[in-house]
């Protein structure tokens, strides 16, 4: 039985999603990774203030790779595009 969809690869799918080579998700990741920390350091210390501190720089991150990707600073396609957005479907 053969398919009538191209069989897609990992470059493909690298190529259409980005694979969050970006500025944006790297300093998002980062933030969360920070706050992450700060959350597990609050748990084994039992502090309630540093587990706000934690959650909030976590919350923090969502915003932080938000306002990069909107500031141009996401991954973008030779056209200057968001990479995966408006991309014709096979």
């Amino acid at each position: 039985m053969t398919s009538q969809q191209p069989e897609t690869t990992h470059g493909d799918v690298v190529q259409e999603h980005g694979h969050g080579h970006s500025v944006a998700a790297w300093a998002g990741v980062a933030t969360a990774l920070v706050g992450f920390l700060v959350l597990c350091l609050a748990v084994v210390f039992t502090s309630l203030v540093w587990g706000i501190v934690g959650g909030v720089t976590i919350l923090a991150s969502l915003v932080v790779g938000y306002a990069l990707s909107k500031a141009g600073h996401g991954v973008k396609s030779a056209s200057g595009h968001a990479v995966g957005v408006g991309r014709a479907r096979h």
